[in-house]
């Protein structure tokens, strides 16, 4: 029967290290996680900059209109075009973010641009 010493040497032999001192570990890393979407605003807001000349917002929230939850883009400030429905809608922010109907489409030509 082999002794713990004994043991420990066979192993150190087998895998090939000299010398009984532990390895260090290394410290764990933290890695950011990419959310999908934020991917896709970056890459559309870079777009909107380099193409068009615009600052394009991509905002995710539900539609008045065609009641999804889907992707609203922004051109103007507080206004923002449901890509399902391509309807406008104003943002209203409150202690939670809404999207309203307008109303009045005259409103959002004097706007000014985002």
């Amino acid at each position: 029967m082999l002794t713990l010493k004994e043991l420990k040497i066979l192993l150190q032999k087998y895998f090939g290290t000299s010398s009984p001192k532990r390895t260090e570990t290394k410290k764990r890393t933290p890695v950011k996680v990419a959310v999908p979407h934020e991917k896709l605003s970056s890459l559309i807001e870079e777009i909107g900059k380099d193409v068009f000349g615009v600052n394009v917002r991509v905002e995710w929230g539900r539609c008045p209109y065609c009641l999804a939850v889907t992707q609203l883009l922004s051109l103007h400030s507080n206004y923002f075009r449901c890509s399902n429905c391509n309807e406008t809608t104003r943002q209203y922010v409150n202690g939670h973010i809404a999207y309203l109907p307008i109303e009045n489409k005259r409103d959002l030509k004097n706007e000014p641009k985002a």
